[in-house]
């Protein structure tokens, strides 16, 4: 299946103190088209996504009217989501997403799951959810969306002939902050959480899991990793990537690749991230064991470099001391029988 999503609202361009929002964009065989109803508590001018002051104990409703575009019944499926890092450095909103420990609140849990919508032909219709905030308030921001799917599928075919079928989706931002400018009061931060051999992009690698354990968001990063070989200058792989952002409380994983088979061994990693909101340097020193490696290689099909294991080298070592010492008493005992026979 292949899931077309129509954003009507991206909270990817991010910087702190200010939400800025891409506009709305027609998709092509929509069934339906989503428009939020913006409250009275809207902390911004924007009216494409909700950007709202709430009170602690409060119930907020957020409400949209959804249009069925079409001459047949719609069946849609509402859902409260939360905000999360995409392992691209994006901030992906679709339900039932990465889910960090460090979030004191998630907006998927203030409210109703989902709720299935009904549109009868050419229909307009409004629905509500509503969302409690915590009676303690939160700090920071809490971001997330509401996210409707069209749960009707058309069939279409590629160019292979192979059958597929699209779904629309559309998602409406939510931000929510208990004061206004809540979210510049947060300083930013970041950590490095785990360091370890994985797959990205169906290629063999490092994966670096870089955590965002503050409830801001902000984006603009610079991404630099090099992975070098244990005690050495030696540099077997490297990534930069840049115009990264990062959701509240949320986590991803860097991936630094390669198109050959991992090699067992023991590594450091040297990860930088900069940008307007900080800088965090690291590094870290981590092992791929060599189960590991060829669990990996096997499962992408690549082979496995040889990699001389310590104690090999210990009996290399042996090997060359053995062959020294003979070589010595061979010619300690040619010595002495020459100096016999010269006797």
């Amino acid at each position: 299946m292949r899931l077309k999503t129509l954003l009507l609202v991206a909270l990817a361009a991010l910087g702190l103190g200010a939400s800025q929002a891409k506009p709305a964009y027609a998709a092509t065989g929509a069934a339906y088209t989503v428009s939020p109803v913006i409250p009275s508590n809207q902390r911004s001018a924007v009216s494409s996504y909700f950007d709202l002051v709430v009170k602690p104990g409060a119930v907020q409703p957020l409400t949209v009217a959804v249009t069925n575009a079409t001459a047949t019944t719609r069946h849609l499926r509402l859902s409260l989501t939360h905000a999360y890092t995409q392992d691209n450095g994006e901030i992906g909103y679709k339900p039932n997403g990465p889910k960090d420990a460090s979030a004191q609140y998630r907006l998927d849990q203030l409210g109703a799951a989902s709720q299935k919508v009904t549109l009868a032909a050419k229909q307009t219709k409004r629905v509500t959810v509503k969302v409690t905030i915590p009676k303690g308030g939160f700090t920071g921001v809490i971001l997330g969306g509401l996210y409707i799917v069209d749960e009707g599928e058309s069939a279409g075919a590629s160019a292979n002939g192979v059958q597929f079928s699209n779904r629309y989706a559309t998602l409406v931002g939510v931000q929510l902050q208990t004061s206004t400018g809540a979210i510049n009061r947060v300083k930013p931060a970041l950590k490095l959480q785990a360091v370890g051999a994985g797959i990205a992009n169906n290629r063999p690698g490092v994966l670096a899991t870089i955590q965002n354990p503050t409830p801001t968001y902000w984006g603009k990063m610079l991404v630099t990793a090099k992975v070098y070989r244990r005690n050495s200058d030696t540099v077997v792989m490297r990534r930069t990537a840049s115009n990264y952002a990062t959701a509240p409380n949320s986590h991803f994983d860097f991936g630094i690749t390669q198109s050959t088979g991992l090699a067992p061994g023991d590594y450091t990693l040297d990860l930088l991230v900069t940008g307007p909101h900080g800088r965090w340097h690291w590094r870290r020193n981590f092992s791929i064991l060599t189960e590991q490696a060829q669990r990996i290689n096997k499962k992408l099909a690549l082979k496995t470099p040889f990699t001389m294991p310590w104690w090999g080298w210990v009996l290399i070592g042996l090997g060359a001391l053995l062959v020294i010492g003979l070589l010595w008493w061979l010619i300690v005992l040619l010595r002495r029988r020459k100096k016999d026979e010269d006797d």
